[in-house]
Order: C-alpha cells, then sequence, then structure tokens
C-alpha cells in the first residue's frame, strides 16, 4: 500500500484550515482535549539530529512516572535547532520582536500509560518572556541563550550559547534527497509523529497535546563544531557525529494547558469529582449535581478511598495529596476545599451556573473557613450512608 505522499499532507492541511474544524486527523494516534487550545506558532527551519544513547544513562534525567520510549530496542536523544514563529495565546496576534524568536532544545522520547510524547531536558532560547513565563506556566526547563538560525538559500546556519553557563551549539545542515512523510512503523515515524509532551510542574507530573499536520521532511548531513548543549548530559556520546539527520522547513501547531498526567482512564477525558464515601453530604452534593447537569456536561464521581481517585491523589503535590478534602480534577487541573466546591456550579445549568463569579467575589481565605466549619460538624447534621450510592462509572 502506497504511503501518504507530500502532497496528501498539504491538502489535508488546507482542507481542514478551510472548513474551519477543530483540530481532528487521521494521523493522530489519540484525540486532542475537547476543550479550546491554548497557543498557536509556528516551528520553522528545524535540524533534527539524532543520538543512539544507553537507556541507562537515560533514565537519571527523567522526571519518576515516565517510562523511556523505545524504537526496536533502543532509546534516542534529539537536539533541535529551530525557530519558533509568531507564537501567540489563542485569539490574540503576534508581537514584533517578542513573537519570534530561535530555540534549540534537547529532547527524548517517553511513554505514560501507552501514549508516546517528548520529554525536553533543556529549552535555550533567545526570549526573555518565554524563559521567564514557561517554566512557571508549564515546568519546561528554558534557559535564556544568545541564540540564532539563519537560512542561506539550502543551507542552515545555527548558533547558541546559553547565558548561565556557555553550554554551546554551533553548526550548519543541509537537506539533501527527495522530500518524504514518514510511514508508520519507521524510525522517522516514532522520532517525528509525537503528539504531546510530558513535563514535571511543581512537583506533579503533567502531560500537554500538541497538534499538527504530519511532518514533512529530507535527510540531511551537518558540520557540528560545537555541541557542549548535549555535552553537558554526560551519556556517552559522540557529540559531533549524530546517527540521524533530518531538516524540515516546519508547520504550524497549537498547543494545549497541561494537565494532569495521571488519569482515571487514558480514554476518559471527563472531569472528575473525588468525595467521601462515607459523608451523607458529600452523597447529597454528587445527587444534587447529577440531576442538574447542564446540557452536555459529563462529571465523573469517586470516593476518595476509591484505588482509582488515591491513584491521581497520589501523584498530586503533597499539600494537595496531604489535604483533608473533596478534589475537583477540572480540565486536567487539581482544586480542593472551596476552590473545588463552588467550580461544581460550573458543570450545571445556567441558573445555577451565574452563581460562581458572586461566590469566587469571596475571598479564599474566608471560604475556606467555611468549608472546614461545614467539614468538621457535616455528621451532626447528615446521616452517614450504609454504602456509597452516587454514581461510579
Amino acid at each position: 500500500m502506497r504511503g501518504p505522499s507530500v502532497n496528501d499532507v498539504q491538502t489535508g492541511a488546507r482542507v481542514g484550515a478551510s472548513m474551519g474544524e477543530a483540530p481532528v486527523g487521521d494521523h493522530l494516534p489519540f484525540p486532542m482535549p475537547p476543550r479550546a487550545y491554548a497557543i498557536s506558532q509556528e516551528w520553522r527551519d528545524l535540524t533534527f539530529m539524532h543520538w543512539k544513547v544507553d537507556p541507562s544513562r537515560l533514565q537519571p534525567h527523567l522526571p519518576t512516572g515516565l517510562e523511556i520510549d523505545l524504537f526496536d530496542g533502543q532509546a534516542y536523544v534529539g537536539v533541535i535547532p529551530f525557530v519558533m514563529k509568531n507564537v501567540r495565546p489563542r485569539g490574540l496576534p503576534s508581537v514584533p520582536g517578542i513573537s519570534t524568536f530561535a530555540e534549540f532544545n534537547v529532547r527524548t522520547y517517553v511513554v505514560k500509560d501507552g501514549q508516546p510524547g517528548v520529554f525536553f531536558l533543556t529549552l535555550d532560547a533567545k526570549s526573555l518572556v518565554t524563559c521567564v513565563h514557561a517554566p512557571r506556566a508549564y515546568g519546561l526547563a528554558y534557559r535564556y541563550a544568545k541564540a540564532k538560525v539563519k537560512r542561506q538559500g539550502a543551507t542552515l546556519q545555527w548558533r547558541s550559547r546559553r547565558s548561565s553557563d556557555g553550554a554551546q551549539l554551533v553548526g550548519t545542515s543541509n537537506p539533501i534527497g527527495t522530500e518524504r512523510v514518514a510511514e508508520s512503523h519507521t524510525l522517522e515515524y516514532f522520532l517525528f509523529e509525537r503528539y504531546c509532551l510530558y513535563t514535571e510542574h511543581r512537583g506533579c507530573l503533567r502531560r500537554a497535546y500538541v497538534f499538527h499536520q504530519p511532518w514533512t521532511f529530507h535527510e540531511g548531513e551537518v558540520r557540528l563544531e560545537n555541541n557542549s548543549l548535549l555535552e553537558s548530559y554526560d551519556m556517552g556520546l559522540d557529540v559531533l557525529a549524530p546517527d540521524l539527520i533530518h531538516i524540515s522547513q516546519g508547520l504550524p501547531v497549537k498547543t494545549w494547558s497541561i494537565e494532569l498526567a495521571e488519569r482515571i482512564n487514558i480514554d476518559d477525558q471527563r472531569d472528575f469529582l473525588f468525595l467521601d464515601g462515607d459523608c451523607g453530604l458529600c452523597h447529597r452534593l454528587a445527587t444534587f449535581i447529577d440531576k442538574r447537569l447542564a446540557k452536555g456536561k459529563n462529571l465523573g464521581y469517586r470516593p476518595i478511598l476509591h484505588q482509582d481517585a488515591q491513584r491521581i491523589i497520589q501523584t498530586l503535590p503533597a499539600r494537595l495529596r496531604d489535604a483533608d478534602s473533596v478534589y475537583l480534577i477540572r480540565k486536567g487541573t487539581p482544586y480542593i476545599r472551596s476552590s473545588a466546591g463552588i467550580r461544581c456550579v460550573l458543570y450545571m445549568r445556567w441558573y445555577y451556573k451565574m452563581w460562581f463569579p458572586l461566590l469566587w467575589l469571596i475571598p479564599l481565605p474566608l471560604r475556606n473557613i467555611g468549608y472546614r466549619l461545614i467539614a468538621k460538624y457535616r455528621h451532626k447534621f447528615f446521616k452517614r450512608p450504609s454504602e456509597c450510592l452516587f454514581r461510579v462509572d
């Protein structure tokens, strides 16, 4: 059977854009989140350099909860200099001098719960805004560097020097051969067709989804002068001689906000409310919400001590994990106490939902005092149920 051609990919991209459809495609290995994307951008003039690496030298650089993804038993680490172009939040225009900059990243390939993705060891970028915002908002390891990617004809020239410790990447690259698209089950497909990334943010493993059309690329050749960027990770590699080289003109990309990587079920994208299964008030709350859900809303429930809930709770930062509280996992973000409680109205019919901004105006310390008082005396006013009766599906 013929694999997809470059024209097939470009035609598919035009059709999707012209029809204004949500990001979908037969090439996606899993669906994108059922919420709006957060950031749009373009990745341009990319040089992909990959090295085979001993998994035992790579594993110490990964957070707990991620497995190294292997192709035919082999792990890979990549170094990619490229241009981030027109980076902007959804609905806003790009800003000259801020939205376009050079980025040089070191990445590897990981998997969690059968969902393959990318983990970045570092992202060196010539953007102060990105280097300040991305670590705080995403947990990504951005570091400021004096970086530049320049095209001269078919040749790409790239140079980067990190400001903090001087780590460098200097070289040039050229495409060779014809442009093509990766076919399924090939090494190129394994390296390129990744539609999520993983990061550790505030002590918790997170996932962010990434949408783009299939990559088009050439094989390439490089001349590396300096690669202390990769050498600093001490993986025992000849950092000036990559095993694989590919060049791509790039493509437009949409990314979603980060969410908890741990899920009830990898195929279940519902939000979930974790409640005390031994509490009469919690039972009444779950029943009250469930009967008044707005059209199209689907909220899942679990008792806090249920194994599904505990599996997620145990991955949270200590201040959340040890809280004596209800939990709401909304769009991949955990909320506790009154912050969880007031957001429950967002799943309900409009005349309940209108209360949210009013409740939000109450200062959080006051809301939590009220929450703690109710939690303390709930068993005096609401009879303990003999069994957990709220919906678990």
